[in-house]
């Protein structure tokens, strides 16, 4: 169903948006680009071992999106003011493609290649629903299941909530026994909640908080290569990077002595980088946060990231583990007054004037740590079996409306799996590789030596002769 059916549809419901889908409307490009172009979109991949039922599994898609209110919901933009509108459940499509014998190479890469292939693909945020699936089957026993949503009604969180409850359904229709799921709320519930919240937020000191603490700042932006365009003449590039387990060990290990986590520990090195590109010492950098923090949400598939400024000023920090403890304070203090990004945005205008400036652009960190969990694994009827494993992540796909995200994803390897979202219109990739080398160089010292003089990791090499030992406290 479209948006230009909705007249005539007797049977959808108007509710008020969160506020995570009015900041995605202020990052609005129209159909596109932007935050509800065809080409902002998550996709996940499930290995499917055992035969599928086809018609089995298009029902169990169907009452994904029967369950999860907002897979059939659009957000009707050129309203005033703007809202979003439920629609009946309806038919997922479903593609079926039976692929080629595989000779020369591992079904892996194909795989691999069948995820790169979706990811180039697209979909519509103006027709319900907003996932559509693809199966690639190598075989009976063999196959790929693609599922692609519209990001502006998902987020990573919601990719583990739509697998599992993908799966409960298969195994119900298959066995004839009803699907045993977890209690959950609507979408539209999460916003009514949200917006009751934040008529009482002035009582727990939030907005004192935020007037202190962005109090002259400036939100921190990346120098560009070439200035910041209007308007974006190519889609985005990615720069993948990693780090190995060694280093992610003692990273860990220095986020325990220190009370902290993993995430506090990365920011520090990223504070020493941006120190490192423009000499500034008072940081205040954005990352995306789950927005998951109310139990009664949390098997509610939907939008709930945000974006929150972290300020730590490392100037009268000595060490690395200095800045870890400053930063450790600051995410604490931020996660306890956490206000919704278009919230701060609006009451502290000034925090965001850096963007004025075209030779910068924006950064925001994308932490997927602390999410349902990277292995996902189901068992259905006649020993099939789904599984999203670590090589199968999903990845959001999307020419993002500016700047640049970073991706940082743990895996269970050990190592950290990171991905560089730019523009070549803005950056050359050989700045970006750059980042990429300096923060991974920056943390090795680090994590090697938490104590000495911070200021020597932002322009030193690393030293490969010493090894990485634990930190202790």
């Amino acid at each position: 169903m479209t948006e230009s059916s909705l007249a005539l549809d007797q049977e959808s419901t108007r509710y008020p948006l969160s506020f995570t889908q009015e900041w995605f409307i202020t990052l609005d490009q129209g159909d596109d680009g932007g935050t509800f172009g065809p080409r902002f979109m998550i996709v996940s991949a499930l290995r499917v071992t055992g035969h599928v039922d086809l018609a089995v599994l298009q029902g169990s898609l169907d009452d994904v999106v029967a369950r999860h209110e907002l897979l059939r919901t659009l957000v009707i933009r050129d309203a005033d003011p703007p809202y979003q509108m439920v629609l009946p459940p309806c038919r997922v499509l479903l593609e079926v493609r039976d692929l080629p014998p595989v000779t020369g190479t591992s079904r892996d890469l194909v795989v691999q290649e069948l995820i790169l292939e979706a990811e180039a693909g697209s979909i519509s945020a103006r027709e319900v629903p907003l996932m559509k699936a693809r199966l690639c089957k190598f075989d009976d026993h063999d196959s790929v299941l693609l599922l692609t949503m519209h990001h502006s009604v998902s987020d990573g969180w919601s990719l583990h909530v739509v697998g599992r409850d993908l799966g409960a359904f298969y195994t119900a229709r298959h066995t004839g026994i009803a699907a045993v799921l977890p209690q959950m709320r609507q979408y539209h519930e999460y916003a009514a909640w949200q917006r009751a919240k934040a008529t009482s937020i002035a009582e727990d000191g939030a907005p004192a908080y935020w007037q202190r603490k962005l109090d002259c700042a400036r939100e921190f932006t990346m120098p560009n290569d070439h200035g910041h365009p209007d308007s974006y003449s190519r889609p985005y590039s990615m720069h993948v990077h990693d780090i190995e387990p060694e280093v992610m060990t003692a990273v860990s290990a220095l986020a325990t002595a220190t009370r902290s986590t993993l995430f506090t520990v990365m920011l520090s090195a990223f504070y020493i980088l941006a120190h490192q590109l423009t000499g500034t010492t008072d940081l205040a950098i954005r990352a995306f946060t789950a927005g998951r923090d109310e139990l009664q949400f949390q098997n509610t598939m939907g939008l709930f990231l945000n974006c929150v400024p972290f300020r730590t000023d490392i100037a009268d920090c000595t060490s690395f583990r200095d800045i870890v403890m400053a930063t450790r304070e600051t995410f604490i203090d931020a996660m306890a007054h956490e206000l919704p990004v278009n919230v701060i945005e609006q009451t502290f205008p000034d925090f965001t004037k850096s963007r004025e400036d075209l030779r910068t652009s924006q950064f925001i960190i994308a932490n997927q740590q602390g999410q349902l969990g990277d292995d996902l694994t189901f068992a259905i009827a006649e020993g099939a079996r789904w599984a999203r494993d670590g090589m199968l992540q999903g990845s959001e796909v999307h020419d993002i409306p500016s700047g640049v995200v970073w991706n940082l994803s743990p895996r269970p390897s050990g190592q950290l799996n990171g991905d560089v979202l730019f523009n070549l219109d803005e950056f050359d990739e050989s700045t970006v590789a750059g980042w990429a080398a300096s923060l991974r160089r920056i943390l090795t010292g680090a994590v090697r030596e938490p104590d000495r003089d911070w200021r020597l990791l932002a322009g030193r090499r690393s030293d490969r002769r010493a090894p990485l030992k634990p930190s202790t406290a």
